[in-house]
């Protein structure tokens, strides 16, 4: 960033932290009656103002457009919406939570970070899967649920299987010091962790990134896919590992619908009125109905059978349903030209390897699926830091091993 070393030491401090909490106001941070979310929105506020008053020139390219007016389309058509359908208190907090964090965010990183400003603060997120990987482990600050699915800290179990599942890319894909043994150890209580979440989405997303890695390095790495799926084979049929992971959380869960016979439709059966419902909603509010008010007008299509869900567990729909068609066509041009950029930067930096691209190709897919099957516009703020990341115009690659 090159702004100032204890600025911007500080800004990716405080945006990491932003990152993780994703509300400028947290009640669960209060600790002896001073609320730490608090402290650490106004740092982050303070050093953005400092970063943004350093800004001298923009370079403009036609994702960077698409990004722009995706924002400003959010940002505008909001308060005319509300006007028209009401505002709720989720959709206020959901609006200026992403507002106020997301936006300007993404706009420092695509204009000021560098390699070594978007590793730390990858480094920094990986810290805090470790942290809740250790709070699962041992039970500390566990919510407890009456479906038995973890639940740290107050955030729910999807949200902790997203991070179970960034670890996994973080240890796998980050140019970091090679520690194969430890990195392996890691791995595995994050993948364990996943599932035992009980989330479908992130463990799918997981699976999906694994076999997409698989298919275009298969020369390279067949020899050891092989040898590594052997030996996880001979560990399940010789041992009892298979029964004693599926005692624990609700492993079962993920696999609900293949696992049993004939199967479960209860959380296909929700998909599904969610999707019908907000297919519905597009055809009834083209422009939206304001942020927040998906549950209010889904569930006047049916007064027998109320949605219980806040949002449709689908970025792109809640986007046309809150923000409409306009801007969810926005949204689709930028997801579509930032795969194309995220691959092509991975291929051509593939002989590298101190290089990010793989990484953060890997992470854009693992958080565009899970934004796709259970994801909000709140939940994504970590999705649009990575596409930011992506647009960098300095390459994210090291001269030396770092």
């Amino acid at each position: 960033m090159k702004i100032n070393s204890l600025l911007s030491f500080v800004f990716v401090l405080a945006a990491s932290a932003e990152i993780a909490i994703g509300r400028i106001y947290d009640e669960r941070l209060s600790i002896y009656g001073f609320n730490l979310s608090i402290l650490i929105s106004v740092v982050f506020f303070i050093s953005s103002i400092f970063i943004f008053a350093s800004f001298k020139k923009i370079i403009i390219t036609s994702s960077k457009v698409y990004l722009l007016l995706f924002f400003a389309s959010i940002v505008l058509i909001t308060p005319i919406l509300w006007t028209v359908y009401g505002a709720e208190e989720y959709g206020v907090l959901k609006f200026f939570n992403f507002v106020l964090i997301a936006i300007p965010l993404t706009l420092i990183i695509l204009e000021k970070f560098d390699v070594t400003d978007v590793k730390n603060i990858f480094i920094l997120l990986l810290g805090l899967s470790f942290l809740l990987l250790f709070l699962a482990v041992t039970g500390l600050f566990e919510t407890p649920r009456a479906d038995g699915r973890i639940s740290i800290l107050g955030g729910g179990p999807i949200i902790f299987g997203r991070w179970m599942g960034f670890g996994v890319l973080a240890l796998f894909f980050l140019p970091l010091k090679r520690k194969i043994l430890f990195r392996i150890l890691f791995i595995s209580l994050f993948i364990i962790y996943c599932l035992i979440s009980g989330s479908r989405g992130p463990f799918t997303a997981l699976i999906i990134c694994f076999l997409f890695y698989l298919f275009i390095n298969f020369k390279k790495i067949f020899l050891r896919f092989l040898l590594f799926s052997c030996a996880l084979l001979l560990v399940f049929l010789t041992t009892n590992f298979s029964k004693d992971i599926s005692k624990l959380g609700r492993t079962d869960r993920v696999f609900l619908n293949v696992s049993k016979k004939g199967g479960s439709n209860q959380s296909t059966q929700t998909r599904y009125e969610l999707l019908d419902r907000s297919f519905k909603m597009m055809y009834s509010f083209p422009i939206g109905v304001g942020a927040g008010n998906w549950q209010v007008k889904a569930n006047e299509y049916d007064s027998t059978h109320l949605m219980a869900h806040e949002y449709p567990h689908n970025l792109f729909l809640e986007i046309i349903n809150e923000y409409g068609i306009l801007t969810g066509i926005l949204l689709l041009i930028f997801i579509i030209k930032i795969s194309f950029t995220a691959f092509a930067k991975m291929i051509n930096y593939n002989n590298k390897n101190n290089s990010l691209y793989p990484f953060l190709f890997f992470l854009w897919i693992f958080l565009l699926i899970n934004s796709m099957i259970s994801g909000s516009l709140n939940d994504s703020r970590l999705l649009f830091v990575v596409a930011s990341c992506i647009m960098i115009s300095k390459p994210l690659t090291f001269k030396v091993n770092a």
